[in-house]
């Protein structure tokens, strides 16, 4: 193993130390386990980044090599610091870039996402062996489609297989008549009879399909 890949290793360590209670955690939420351990993931990283970067060389480098954050994490980074820490940080990004050169390394907050997803998917599989995880799995949110495909793309056993399509199944069809009965009861005074779960289902629609936002 690389000095590289030790880091990342220790960052995901840092970050998700215990992937079992971490899925576990996730669970018990309406939502995909998986999205909601991974949804954390850039405010912790934020909110311990000033101190770490005074302290751990290393973090700096890391942050440098990428040239600074994607996108999307730069400007969670711009809600969660100070305008103080952002312009230390940038100041050291910037000056680390040579002219004209283009970003080497992937952002940092998604490379641990993406260690962080492989690791949960991983534990998800292997816990899914068990036949009474599975039978508690159906009885949860589940997966939201994207960790869904990911999932079902791996060489899983029949029965982990099977399992997992059936709980989606199940769940989405649940789904499904919730969001008919929400349009359905849109005439006054009939939207006031609505269901908690059917004022709900709009939201875990978007959850199912495109997972939790802020990732």
């Amino acid at each position: 193993m690389t000095s590289c890949d030790e880091f990342w290793e220790a960052e995901l360590q840092r970050f998700v130390p215990d992937v079992a209670a971490a899925l576990a955690k996730g669970s018990e939420y309406m939502c995909c386990a998986v999205c909601y351990v991974l949804a954390d993931l850039p405010f912790e990283y934020f909110c311990l980044l000033p101190k770490r970067w005074t302290e751990e060389p290393e973090v700096k480098a890391a942050v440098c090599r990428a040239g600074g954050f994607c996108h999307q994490h730069a400007w969670r980074l711009d809600k969660i610091q100070s305008q103080v820490c952002i312009a230390t940080i940038y100041a050291d990004v910037l000056d680390s870039i040579p002219e004209g050169d283009a970003t080497a390394e992937p952002c940092p907050v998604c490379r641990l996402q993406a260690l962080a997803e492989t690791a949960l998917l991983d534990e998800f599989e292997r816990t899914l062996a068990d036949a009474s995880a599975r039978e508690q799995y159906g009885r949860l949110f589940g997966l939201c489609y994207s960790h869904y495909r990911r999932i079902t793309a791996r060489e899983l056993d029949a029965s982990v297989r099977e399992a997992i399509r059936q709980a989606q199944r199940e769940r989405t069809e649940a789904l499904i008549g919730l969001l008919h009965a929400h349009v359905e009861k849109n005439e006054v005074p009939a939207r006031w009879r609505r269901s908690e779960a059917e004022n709900r289902a709009p939201r875990w629609a978007l959850l199912k399909m495109v997972g939790k936002e802020d990732l």
